[in-house]
Formats: structure tokens, C-alpha cells, sequence
């Protein structure tokens, strides 16, 4: 009987404790909304939801990341105090990443002891206490307080779980000494709390008495209701076990006053299914039930869903004793409901072991079997777990210790080394410097080779185009000398000799001046395409894709309205139009192709031109390095100087390019 009226007592013990906002100064203009949600943590989830989402707000509109990462620890924490590990672990590491960025140490150690605590299922305690000792030393050197007493408490706890007792309580008496030295009150408080948790198990309960009131004492000199209702219900537990009844619900009727004042939910919770329990231990089963009842609609409401399973316990065993078994067997279901809400290895064996009582009242030995060969197969895979943790605890003490003798071999060993490190060191930096000037020198020549190549290449160019000049020039010269010169020549001699009352002379003289006249037009649109300045570059354009298709057999496409959208310098145009011209050369000279077409995009930034033709293609390569390519470096340094770029593409017949020019 009394296994199940232990389920129902709440006790207070503080894993991870304190307001570990103190000492920061950036959260100084916080501290009242953080005190508030500090003491809704454990005692209204309701309320504490409500406060983290209103600083939340705060938070997000100021985009405080100092404020941001205590919050995620106040949340991990909640998730913690909930039973709900993963979650609890997802809100330390974020805040241990946040602080990081920041360079918080102090909130990142307080993030990083909470995150041990939720790998209580993954690690043995000596484990967790080994990653909690470097925090402890590392928070002593920075003079970290808050650190130091959060570290101690946590060391106090897991050595205590190892039997560890001496050692423990040494931890719990360092801590209360650092917080004397440091006047956290507030801390100093937790410590006796749990000390004193620490001391009632061990049976010295006049001492634990002596702890829970120095904490109760410490509460209401900071007027600290979390420290009042923690100290107040374990009080409760005291008297209870000494039999001081009254005493017992006195302190509890005391918890269960200030959870209705200050809307403290759990203080409710606790101090209701305490007194139930109180009642139920002296015979009072109606008052214990009634109570239960009340309880079960505070957890429920609040949201405090791993107290619901205990408290349905507690009604099944009142079914029990009035021989109500339907509805008893209706309140363990009820509770399994809940248990993932708990911790399965307190709660599993006693739902076993009433399932097996309330089977074996209504006679049905069958099921009261069933029922009691699985608590057994549940104790048993529990003790197995325990066995097989308790193992996993000596093979890691062994392992650190043998760690530690060879650490102490590998530092004599080190000492031995070092010395031809040194050597090795001095010989590998005269190694380093030697490459380091082979890697300069081979460097330097190949810049200066790289450099004398560009100046050979640029010279090579300069020295063609001024070839391809020389021979444009020498073009025009024969045209003029031995085309436009020879009919002036004819046109003089024929002037001189007209009869003007010769009709027929003076229209063939008309004729020859026509003749000439076009022929320099002909020379100088070769020059400079007149449709430039007196149509604009589209209509220059379209008229040289019109000529290029009568001059060839080629069907020309020519789609280029919006050219007319963009305003062009007269120095660009001319650019843009000698391109073209270069594209449409080396088309009618090397492609073979049939068709051409040219076309034009335009968005924000950009005039695209794509060209392509349905000739024999092109190797861009060979292109790009042939030694007479003036066609081209031509086309390259006419989109240097337009700051324009050139894609060429390899479609499956001919050859495409698109050109992007920028415009302001």
C-alpha cells in the first residue's frame, strides 16, 4: 500500500536552479519580466507561456540576441521541468549556439550544464559529472558565480545518485559557502533545498528539517515565493513522516493558499494531491478521492500532464479499498494514457502491481497472474538496465583510471619527445623557408613569362591590325586611283569635247556624274555607314542585313525593333554595328550556311543580340587562337569597350551567339 501512496507525494528537489539572468548587464532592463517568468517556470505552465511570449515579442522587435538566447534557456528548461528531454536538449543547444555567436560565455555555461542534465537517460551519472567538473573549473578562473553554484549543484546531485554521499554533501557545503561569500541568497536557498532532499533520504531528517527551514527563512526575507512553496511542501514531507499530521497539512494548506493567490498552478497541483495523499494515509478514502478529483482538473488545465498518472494511481487504489474494481480497472487505463508524460521505470511496476491486486480482489487469478508476471518482466528489465548501467558506471570509472596511468606514461614519454621535436621543428621551419623561396622564384618567372606572352600576344595583334589596316588603306587607294580616278579622268576629257546642243552627249555626261557620284558613296559608307547618323542604329542595321541578302543567296531574319528603346552614343553604335558586320563576314566567308538571323532581347539592365546562322558551325577554340583571327580580337576589344560580354553556344546546326550590352 505504501508504494502507491508514495507516487502521490510531490517533492521539490531543484535540478537546475536559480535566476540565471543575474550578472548579465545587457538583460539589466529585463530583470522584472524575467523575475516574473522566473517564478511561473515551475509553478503555472499557463502563465509562463504567456510571459515567454510576450518577451518573445520584445525579443524579436529589438532583435536582442543576448535576451533571445535566456529565453531559449527559460524554454529548454520548461521542457525539462515537462519530462520532455528531446525538446528540452533542442532549446539548451540553440542557446549554447546563440551565446557562442554573441560571445556570452556566461549564458553558454549556463545552456551547457542544462543540456547535461537532459542526457540523464544517455549517460551514466559519472559521465555527466566528468562533463560537469571542467565547467566548474572553467567558470572558477573566469570567476563565473552563477556558474560555479549552478556547476557545484549539479555535481552535489550526480555524485549523491553514485552513492557518493561524502563527496556530495561536501559539493553542497562549498556551494552554501560560495553563495555566503557571493550573497546569492537566492541560490543559497535551492542548495538547502536539495542538501536537504539529500540528507531525508539518508534518514537524518532532523538536519533536512533544519535545511528546508533555513530555505523557507530565505524565502520570505527576499519575499521569494518559489522558495517559500518548495521549502513549505518538503516541510510537509517532513512532518508527514514523523507522523505530525496537523503539522503536515498546515504547511500543504499554506502551499495550496499561495497557489491560488498568485495563480501558482503546480503549487496547487502539489499541495492537493499531497493532502490526498495525507487523507488516504489516515483512512479518510471520500476526502482523499474528492481531492484526487480536484487535482486531476488542476493537471489537466494546467497542462502539468506527467502528474496526471500518479493521481489516477491514487483513485484506482481508492476503487480498490471500496471494492469498486470496474471503475479501478477504468482509472489505470486512464493512467497508462499518461505515462509517456512521466518516467516509465516509477511508474510501469506499480501500475503492474495494482492491475495485479485489483484482478486478484475480483478473483480472477488468471489476469491477476498475467498482470503480476508482467511487473515482474518489467522490474526485471529494469533491474537489468540498472544492472547494465551500474556496469557501464564501474567499466568508465576503470576506463578514466587507466586514462589516468597512461596519461602519466604518455607525459614521460612527451618529455622524451619534445626535445627531438624541437629538432624536427628546426629542421622542418629550414625545410618551409626553402620551399616557400623555390614556390616565390617559380612565381616570379612565371609572371614575368605570363607578361611576356600578353606583350608578344597584344603585340602580335597590334602588328596585324596594323596590317589589316595598311591594306584597307592601299584598298581604298585603288579604288580611288584606279575606279573613281579614271572616270574623273573620262569625265574631264568628255566635258571638255560635249557639244551642249548635243542631246545625247549630255545625257550620257549626266549619266557618268551619276556614276561617280555613287561610286563614293560606295567608298565611304565602306567607311562609315552613313544610316547611322541620319536613320539610327536599328534602321543601320537592318540595312546592311537587307544588303548582306541581296549581295548573297542567304535568307536574312532581322527582328530588332526595341534596339529603338535604348538611347546610344554615336561611338557605341558605331561599335555594336561593326560586330554585326564582323559576325555577318565571317558567315558569308567561312559558314556555307543558307540562312542567318539576327534578333534582340532587352530587360532592365541589358540589349541581348543573338545571332545565328545554320552554316557548318564553328570551333571557338581555333577561332579564338588563330594567329590571323582579326575578326575576332576585333569583336573582343569592341565589347571591352562597351563593358559587354559574349556567349558562344554549339547548337546542333551552325553557330549562335548572344551578346549582352549594359545600358544606364
Amino acid at each position: 500500500m505504501r508504494t502507491v501512496l508514495l507516487l502521490l507525494v510531490f517533492v521539490f528537489p531543484c535540478l537546475v536552479f536559480g535566476q540565471l539572468f543575474r550578472g548579465i548587464p545587457q538583460l539589466a532592463k529585463y530583470k522584472s519580466e524575467l523575475e516574473v517568468l522566473d517564478n511561473f517556470l515551475k509553478s503555472n505552465p499557463k502563465l509562463f507561456k504567456e510571459q515567454q511570449g510576450k518577451l518573445r515579442e520584445i525579443q524579436q522587435a529589438k532583435k536582442d540576441q543576448t535576451l533571445e538566447s535566456v529565453l531559449d534557456i527559460f524554454q529548454g528548461s520548461f521542457y525539462y521541468y515537462s519530462n520532455n528531454m528531446d525538446s528540452a536538449a533542442f532549446y539548451f543547444e540553440k542557446a549554447m549556439m546563440i551565446s557562442s555567436e554573441i560571445g556570452n560565455d556566461q549564458i553558454y555555461k549556463t545552456a551547457k550544464i542544462r543540456m547535461i542534465f537532459t542526457e540523464e537517460n544517455k549517460k551514466t551519472k559519472y559521465q555527466m559529472a566528468k562533463e560537469m567538473e571542467p565547467i566548474y573549473y572553467d567558470s572558477y578562473n573566469k570567476k563565473d558565480t552563477i556558474n560555479m553554484l549552478y556547476s557545484l549543484n549539479g555535481l552535489g546531485i550526480f555524485y549523491g545518485n553514485l552513492d557518493s554521499l561524502s563527496l556530495s554533501m561536501s559539493i553542497f557545503y562549498e556551494a552554501l559557502r560560495l553563495a555566503d561569500l557571493s550573497n546569492n541568497q537566492y541560490e543559497k536557498g535551492f542548495i538547502l533545498n536539495n542538501l536537504g532532499l539529500l540528507k531525508y533520504d539518508l534518514g537524518a531528517i532532523d538536519s533536512a528539517f533544519s535545511d528546508f527551514k533555513m530555505c523557507l527563512r530565505i524565502g520570505e526575507e527576499l519575499e521569494n515565493l518559489s522558495l517559500q512553496g518548495i521549502a513549505r511542501q518538503n516541510l510537509g514531507l517532513y512532518y508527514n513522516r514523523i507522523d505530525s499530521t496537523d503539522l503536515a497539512k498546515e504547511e500543504y494548506l499554506k502551499v495550496m493558499q499561495m497557489g491560488k493567490d498568485f495563480g501558482y498552478t503546480l503549487y496547487l497541483l502539489s499541495s492537493t494531491t499531497n493532502l490526498a495523499t495525507l487523507e488516504m494515509s489516515l483512512g479518510n478514502s471520500k476526502t482523499s478521492d474528492s481531492l484526487s478529483n480536484i487535482a486531476l482538473s488542476i493537471a489537466k488545465d494546467g497542462a502539468i500532464l506527467y502528474s496526471v498518472t500518479p493521481i489516477y494511481l491514487g483513485k484506482a487504489y481508492y476503487m480498490l479499498r471500496n471494492e469498486r474494481y470496474e471503475e479501478g480497472l477504468e482509472m489505470i487505463d486512464s493512467a497508462m494514457a499518461y505515462v509517456k508524460y512521466g518516467t516509465y521505470s516509477e511508474l510501469m511496476p506499480p501500475i503492474y502491481h495494482l492491475t495485479f491486486r485489483i484482478y486478484e480482489e475480483m478473483g480472477d487469478y488468471k489476469k491477476a497472474l498475467d498482470a503480476y508476471k508482467i511487473k515482474v518482466e518489467v522490474q526485471d528489465s529494469l533491474d537489468e538496465m540498472g544492472n547494465a548501467k551500474l556496469l557501464s558506471e564501474l567499466q568508465f570509472r576503470y576506463d578514466d583510471e587507466k586514462k589516468e596511468r597512461l596519461r602519466s606514461i604518455e607525459k614521460n614519454k612527451l618529455k622524451l619527445q619534445i626535445k627531438q621535436g624541437e629538432i624536427d621543428m628546426a629542421n622542418y621551419r629550414q625545410n618551409v623557408i626553402a620551399m616557400i623561396a623555390i614556390f616565390l622564384v617559380i612565381m616570379f618567372v612565371v609572371i614575368i613569362m605570363y607578361f611576356r606572352l600578353k606583350q608578344k600576344s597584344d603585340n602580335l595583334f597590334s602588328f596585324t591590325i596594323a596590317n589589316k589596316l595598311e591594306e584597307e588603306r592601299g584598298r581604298i587607294a585603288r579604288d580611288l586611283h584606279d575606279g573613281l580616278g579614271q572616270s574623273m579622268i573620262v569625265l574631264k576629257n568628255k566635258f571638255n569635247n560635249i557639244d551642249l546642243n548635243d542631246k545625247a552627249e549630255t545625257n550620257q555626261l549626266n549619266e557618268n556624274f551619276s556614276s561617280v557620284i555613287e561610286e563614293v558613296r560606295t567608298i565611304s559608307r565602306s567607311l562609315i555607314p552613313p544610316e547611322l547618323r541620319r536613320l539610327g542604329l536599328k534602321k543601320a542595321i537592318k540595312s546592311m542585313m537587307s544588303d548582306v541578302e541581296k549581295s548573297s543567296k542567304l535568307i536574312v531574319t532581322t527582328d530588332i525593333d526595341n534596339i529603338d528603346q535604348v538611347e546610344f552614343e554615336e561611338h557605341q553604335s558605331i561599335r555594336i554595328y561593326r560586330i554585326v558586320q564582323e559576325l555577318c563576314t565571317n558567315s558569308l566567308k567561312h559558314s556555307g550556311a543558307k540562312s542567318l538571323k539576327l534578333h534582340s532581347e532587352l530587360d532592365e539592365n541589358y540589349l541581348i543580340l543573338i545571332y545565328q546562322d545554320n552554316g557548318t558551325g564553328l570551333d571557338l577554340k581555333k577561332w579564338e587562337s588563330a594567329e590571323n583571327s582579326v575578326g575576332f580580337k576585333s569583336i573582343q576589344q569592341r565589347l571591352k569597350y562597351l563593358k559587354a560580354t559574349m556567349k558562344v553556344e554549339k547548337p546542333k546546326v551552325g553557330f549562335k551567339v548572344e551578346i549582352k550590352i549594359p545600358i544606364k
